[in-house]
This record gives structure tokens, sequence and C-alpha cells, in this order.
């Protein structure tokens, strides 16, 4: 009976224990199902977050040279649903021009245990290119040896082909702004030229003129004296008070004859300027004499080496001067001054008559010519009132100054 009871009773903690192990059992077992749909969930929601974003990501185990690449990913990549994949397996999915460089980026990063940034393009089996920036991390095993390397890869095609359209963009405006540009440089160069052959045609002008005092008016002035002189001799005799009249005639005639040859002289000269120093004190005697006016000629150091068409836009210019100052100012003094220093030489027409009003006369034919040859020998001509009456019109040109329209007389 002790025995029967003993053992009845050992059976009955063995089905106890038996019964609370396979509740622990049964509890594991429900807690390992709610464990696994959590996880299930969350990875339903990374994933779907991760293809949001156009993110994707793989793991690749380098002892076993196995790469875990999501369903998505391999439809996209044209690797198959199921089975092993390796790295010569998906290589051949990147662009020929960056299998290379994205090999070389993986293997410096595994070699040196650190992350890894690359971009490259992936070809799907439809021929299209996509662009992804792939963000590598390598992880160690217990030895201190790389064992895998996990990466995120993101979807960076719309980006990249904004920057070849920007670069695209960005190219077309360069030609654009060339060719601008371009048509630019044509116009300036075509309306030199215009300018050019004005100055040209006024120079031309200006020399007919000159010949047409010399030889017409001039010649007729001295004909009328010598006929004045012969009237004068045949008066003398018996009508004094004729001759003296036809003898006011004479002294008239030749005054206006000598007044034309200097006119004429004036005007045909300064196409060749071999002296600018002795050309302006030509210009300057001839002046005083001609028009009753005092112009003096004044440098600062012995001259310097300048080029015969420079001179000559240098005494242009000073002529110019020189005739605005007297008939637009009405002066009785001029100033030709030649300075030089600081690699520059200044040309500056001083005088004392009426002023110059750059508001009403700044755009005038004549101050426009001066500032274009000034312009074209490489200077700058600038007008301004003098300290007490008068102008002042300065010329700055560079002594190494060459003129660009050389032609121009």
């Amino acid at each position: 009976m002790v025995l029967a009871g003993s053992r009845h009773i050992s059976m009955s903690w063995i089905t106890v224990i038996w019964l609370m192990n396979a509740g622990a059992f049964l509890m594991l077992a429900a807690f390992a199902v709610r464990l696994a749909r959590v996880w299930e969930t969350r990875e339903k929601r990374f994933n779907l977050a991760a293809k949001s974003a156009n993110l994707e990501m793989w793991e690749w185990d380098l002892e076993r040279d196995e790469i875990c690449v999501p369903l998505t990913g391999r439809a996209q990549l044209g690797l198959p649903a199921f089975g092993r994949i390796t790295f010569q397996h998906l290589m051949p999915r990147w662009h020929p021009e960056d299998r290379e460089r994205v090999r070389q980026a993986m293997n410096e990063a595994i070699q040196n245990v650190k992350d890894c940034h690359v971009e490259f393009r992936v070809v799907a089996p439809n021929g299209s290119v996509r662009w992804v920036h792939a963000h590598g991390h390598v992880h160690l095993d217990d030895r201190g040896k790389a064992q895998r390397l996990t990466a995120i890869s993101l979807d960076i095609t719309d980006r990249k082909e904004a920057e070849i359209r920007a670069r695209e963009q960005r190219a077309e405006l360069q030609r654009v702004t060339q060719q601008r540009t371009a048509f630019m440089e044509r116009e300036i160069a075509e309306r030199a030229l215009v300018e050019r052959e004005v100055i040209e045609s006024c120079a031309r002008e200006q020399r007919r003129i000159a010949y047409d005092l010399h030889d017409g008016i001039g010649q007729q002035l001295v004909t009328i004296a010598i006929s004045a002189k012969l009237l004068e001799e045949q008066l003398g005799p018996c009508q004094p008070d004729e001759a003296d009249q036809a003898s006011a005639i004479v002294k008239l005639a030749n005054e206006a004859a000598r007044q034309v040859r200097l006119t004429a002289r004036s005007a045909e000269g300064g196409d060749t300027v071999d002296d600018l120093e002795t050309a302006l004190e030509c210009l300057a005697v001839n002046t005083s004499h001609s028009c009753d006016v005092k112009s003096v000629v004044t440098s600062d150091a012995e001259p310097l080496p300048i080029s015969p068409p420079v001179a000559a836009q240098l005494y242009r210019i000073a002529q110019e001067a020189v005739r605005n100052a007297i008939e637009h100012g009405a002066a009785r003094h001029v100033l030709i001054q030649l300075t030089f220093g600081n690699g520059d030489m200044v040309l500056t027409v001083q005088d004392d008559g009426a002023g110059f009003n750059t508001k009403t006369n700044g755009h005038g034919m004549g101050l426009r010519i001066m500032r274009y040859r000034a312009q074209c020998i490489g200077g700058s001509c600038e007008v301004r009132p003098g300290p007490n009456k008068g102008t002042i019109i300065s010329c700055r040109v560079p002594l190494q100054a060459e003129p660009s329209l050389s032609t121009i007389s």
C-alpha cells in the first residue's frame, strides 16, 4: 500500500511538472509569435519608409561572399528571386565606367575598416540607367576581422539629371554669352571703323579746303593785290588821293592773302608729326600771327620718343582745342603744356576765354573727336573750367601707347 501510494504521488508530481513545462512552452511560443509579428510589422514599416525614400538595404557576408539583396532590389537589377548572390553577380549590373571605382571604394573600406561613400550608375535589364548613392559600413567579428558590409543605397537619379540639365544650361548660357560678346565686339569694331572713316573724311575735307584756300582764294587775293598795285602806280602822278586808297587796298589784300596762307598751312599740317613739341610751337606761332592771340608752348622735360601716329593725334587734339578757345571762348591767351611722369604724357591746353559749359557743350562734335582721338592712342581726354576763367583741356596718354587706328589723320 505504501509503495503503491508513493508511486501514485510520484506520478502526480511528474504530471504537474510536465504540465508546468508545457504551459511555459506554450507561453514562450505565444511570446515568440507576438515578437515575430512585432518584428514583421516593424520590418514592413521600415520597408515602406525605405521605399518611400528610394532606399534599399543590402548586406555582404565577406566570409561566404554572399550578398543579401531585397526582392525589390533583385527585380530592379534583374537578379533571380531566389538563390545565392555573390559580388561577381552584382558587379555586372553596374555601369561599365563605374565598376572599377566602386570596387576600389569597397576594398578600401574593408581593408581600412571605414565607411565608404560612392556614387555610381546601375543598368536595369531594360537598359535604363539609374544613379545610386551607397553608404556602406564594415562590421568586425570577435577577432577584429571584417565580417560583413552593410549598406544603404539611395536613388539619386533625379538629382543627377538635374545636375546634368544645369551643366547643359550653363554650357548653353556660356555659348550664348560668347556669341553675344563676339557680336558686341563686331559692333564695336564696325562702329570704330565708321568713326575712323568719318575722321578720315573730315581730314580729307580739311586738306581740300586748305588747298582751295591756298590755290584759290589765296591766288585771287594776290591777283587783287597786284591789280591794286598797278592801279596805285597809274593814279600816283595825277590822283594822289585815289592812289593812297589803292595802296590801302594793296595792304589789305596782301594781309588777307597772308592770313589765308597761314590758315591753309595750319589746316593742312599735322598729318605726319615727327617732333610733337616743334609742331606745337609752329601751331602757337601761326595762331599768334594769324589770330592776334598770344600762344605759348612749354615742356617740363626733354621730348621722349613718341611714334608719329601718336604725335599726329596729339597735334590734332591741340589744334582743335586752340581753335575752340579762339572761336567759342574769345580767348586772348593760350598755354600749351607737355608734361611727363609716371609713365604718362599729358597734353594740356589752357585758355583765358569765356569758359566752357559742360552741360550745353559737352556733346559737341569737336569734343567728341578729341576724345575719340585720345582713345585711339590708348589715352583719355577731359575738359574742365579754369581756376579763374577759361577752359582747361587735358589729354593723358601712356608713353607706350600705340594707336589702334594708326591711319587716322
